[in-house]
């Protein structure tokens, strides 16, 4: 496919921000959401017939109906038989670098990355952190961001990343350092950016590539700490998981696939408070398309993406493609070691966080964080423990919990109205029925405009 003419860039851009801005607030500044059912994201059980207070964007006050009184003049909205939940956080996404079934990391511009903070938040999706190789442009978009010129997900990056010497990911745009001091140097000139996050990508991808030595990347790790910068990491050995917490790593983004986490492993990964993005959407992406996967049929993929593009996904030759291109059995394998070692990982009171590779193609933003927490809970979490993981542990890492990832008197208002109950279908979580932000309702359907349609398809 041909690059957008700036033209088309820029006039996308324009009606993205116009259009995707939360709605007006109720007039007399104080709403009440009363009778639903509110997962708070930080209790171990649900508030039933709840009462929400929200004034100027917080929220006031949360509790049972009788426990507090409700506001003489406030707008009230009755939830009855509806569940409330914070708004959903990712902590492996990747932003503004797809179009259609393509990928090409000169696809990467401002429009692209608006777009997919646009899809994030129409699945609830309130914060992202795009997770390596990203350029100049997510700076763009996060300065403006701070000053509330954009619309969308609240987005965070891990800039450019870091990789072996002729090693993974296949991105001409990755910091890849020779030695130690090359390294360091990388380091230094990425945090010039001010970027909240680095990115490494250690493993050989199954001999394919070279590997990352820690020897070389430790310096890079050594840099952030000192200055406040969280390092998440790429990995799929075990043996790479435990030098990379040893050295200091706050994150890993996707499991151990090679065999199951041992004893060691669960140690380190307390000791350190290392956050585990165990990724298994990501992981087992090819084996779903290959088995014709009903996901296809969510209702906000025929808003967010064009016909076309669905419809090859679906399609029998693609399915065979991948199958020609991937060893599916061996997919097989690493998403059932990986399964085994997130409910491991639970099991030792080790923080999981909802990550799934989405951006990517195929990786549909938004809908790949719904899919990942009902991954999880396949995997022998709990309803509760997979929606805490799309939640408040995202917050926690991101060093946001003061004012997101749980509803709280204080918090900001961001919320998830649902139809149906999470608690007793995780896929319930997908029956979004509005998405609020800073205590005003987002327009749900003006998120899809500009969206990759046939509109957009014929200006290519």
């Amino acid at each position: 496919m041909k690059h957008w003419k700036s033209g088309v860039v820029v006039a996308l851009l324009s009606f993205l921000l116009s259009h995707c801005s939360p709605q007006p607030s109720v007039e007399s500044g104080i709403l009440v959401v009363e009778g639903a059912t509110v997962v708070d994201g930080v209790s171990s059980a649900p508030i039933a017939d709840a009462v929400l207070v929200i004034e100027g964007g917080r929220i006031r006050s949360l509790g049972q109906r009788g426990s507090d009184e409700v506001p003489v003049g406030a707008t009230r909205i009755n939830a009855a038989g509806k569940t409330v939940i914070p708004g959903l956080i990712s902590l492996h996404g990747h932003v503004g670098r797809t179009e259609g079934i393509e990928a090409n990391e000169e696809y990467f511009n401002r429009a692209r990355i608006q777009r997919d903070a646009n899809a994030y938040l129409y699945y609830g999706l309130t914060h992202v952190l795009s997770l390596g190789h990203d350029r100049e442009a997510i700076y763009e978009f996060l300065a403006d961001q701070h000053t509330g010129k954009t619309a969308g997900a609240r987005l965070y990056t891990a800039g450019l990343g870091f990789g072996a010497k002729n090693g993974w990911p296949a991105n001409p745009y990755v910091h890849r350092p020779a030695n130690p001091e090359e390294a360091r140097a990388m380091a230094r000139r990425e945090l010039v950016n001010r970027p909240g996050f680095l990115k490494l990508w250690v493993d050989d991808r199954l001999g394919k590539s070279p590997p990352f030595p820690p020897e070389v990347y430790g310096p890079i790790i050594e840099e952030a700490r000192q200055q406040g910068v969280r390092v998440t990491a790429h990995v799929y050995y075990l043996a790479d998981a435990k030098e990379l917490m040893r050295r200091g790593v706050a994150a890993l983004a996707h499991s151990v696939q090679d065999q199951e986490v041992d004893a060691e492993f669960l140690e380190l990964a307390k000791r350190n408070a290392v956050v585990q993005i165990v990724t298994l959407a990501g992981i087992r992406k090819n084996v779903d398309y290959a088995e014709n996967p009903d996901f296809l049929t969510d209702p906000g993929l025929r808003d967010l993406f064009s016909a076309p593009v669905l419809e090859t996904f679906a399609s029998k030759p693609y399915r065979d493609s991948l199958a020609k291109q991937f060893d599916l059995n061996l997919i097989r394998r690493q998403s059932e070691v990986a399964a085994k070692n997130a409910r491991k990982i639970a099991d030792a009171g080790i923080p999981i966080a909802v990550g799934t590779d989405s951006g990517l193609v195929g990786s549909f933003p938004g809908l790949w964080e719904h899919r990942e927490m009902e991954l999880l809970v396949e995997a022998g979490l709990t309803p509760m423990q997979a929606l805490q993981a799309g939640t408040i542990t995202g917050a926690r890492f991101l060093g946001v919990d003061r004012d997101y990832g749980s509803l709280e008197p204080g918090k900001v208002a961001d919320f998830v109205v649902l139809r149906a109950n999470p608690l007793e279908d995780i896929r319930n979580t997908r029956q979004i029925e509005s998405i609020w932000m800073n205590g005003k309702q987002i327009d749900r359907s003006a998120l899809t405009s500009g969206m990759p349609g046939a509109e957009r398809q014929e200006q290519k």
